[in-house]
Parts: structure tokens; sequence; C-alpha cells
């Protein structure tokens, strides 16, 4: 009884209606997921962080020895390699010539495989740069081979080249940030096409 009277004092009677004033947390951000412990989760909430490419002096040396500053994926990476760190395929299709995949664990980025299951591609969002102001890509890395309005899809594009690969900038028109950026090695896939 004494329960009973405290609970309407205190103003948790069944007529009281329930202050608004604290946001309560999704249910799904409350539970645990089964069988993994608060550390798992927490580890598991870092390998989806975005990983961004440093477009800094040393991009293009790097990226002439294949890898690529500030990312996980290096080109000849071998797609067993990608799968351990951005998990399972989650889509498959073609894109300018060439198969792609997508990972579940690496937002807004296509990956192409040569046909010994190495990376020879990558098509990255702008998310995945640490620079996108166009003036300050060419201060870092210096004049491109050549830049101009695509024809294709009428973006803004500065090309570059390091070594075997070739660097592709994107941006909607001269004034705009960056907002892709697409690194293929040619030489890799005229040596081994892909697999159909």
């Amino acid at each position: 009884m004494t329960v009973v009277a405290g609970l309407i004092v205190g103003g948790c009677s069944p007529d009281t209606s329930v202050s608004t004033d604290v946001k309560q947390q999704p249910v799904a951000e409350q539970q645990k997921e089964a069988g993994k412990s608060e550390g798992d989760q927490k580890q598991e909430k870092q390998t989806t962080t975005v990983r961004q490419i440093i477009l800094d002096e040393q991009f293009l040396k790097q990226l002439a020895k294949n890898e690529i500053s500030g990312f996980d994926i290096h080109i000849g990476m071998k797609r067993d390699e990608v799968s351990a760190i951005y998990g399972k395929v989650t889509k498959q299709d073609y894109w300018d010539g060439g198969r792609y995949e997508v990972f579940e664990k690496l937002e807004s980025a296509l990956i192409y495989f040569d046909g010994q299951d190495r990376v020879y591609g990558i098509d990255l969002a702008g998310l995945h740069l640490n620079e996108t102001n166009l003036d300050t890509i060419r201060k870092n890395l210096g004049a491109p081979v050549s830049e101009d309005k695509s024809m294709v899809d009428q973006d803004y594009v500065m090309f570059f080249e390091a070594g075997d690969n070739s660097v592709f900038i994107s941006a909607k028109d001269e004034k705009s940030p960056a907002d892709k950026i697409r690194i293929i090695n040619k030489k890799m896939i005229e040596e081994s096409p892909q697999k159909e």
C-alpha cells in the first residue's frame, strides 16, 4: 500500500502522462547484438568509419608504387583481402566497360578486379577525399596532365598520372568541390582482363 501511495504522490498514476522532454534513444541502439560484447560492437562501428584518401604532395609518389595514402585498399590487393576489411560483396554490375563490386562496409565505392582477382580500379565518392577544393588539389599534386569538361557527363575532370595508374578527379564544374575520384591501373587490366 505504501508503494502505491508513493507512486501516486510521485506522479506515476495510470492517468499521468509521460513527459516528452526526455529523448529516448532508438531501441536498435539500446540493444546489444546477440553474442557480441560492447567492445565488439564498438570495434564493428569503427570498421565502418569512412576512410579518406590524403591528397597531399606525396599522393602521386605513393600511388606510383600502387599505394593509396590514407586508404585501406591499394592497387593490386587481392579480392579476399578487400573482403577481410570491408565484408561481403553486396552488388556486382558493369560501368565504363568493367565489372565492379560493392562491399557491405565500404560506403560510396566501386572496386574493380582484374582476371587474377587483384584491384585494378577504384571509384570513390568525394566523401573519401580529405581535400575537395580543386585549387588546393592542384597545389598539392602539381599541374594535371589535362583538365577539361568531360564530353561524357559534362563533369569537370582533372587527369593525373602516377606510374601505371591514371587518376581522374571530377567535380560538377571548375568552381565546385571534387565529388569523386577514379584510379585505374590500365597495365594490370591489359595484362589480365576481367573474368567473364
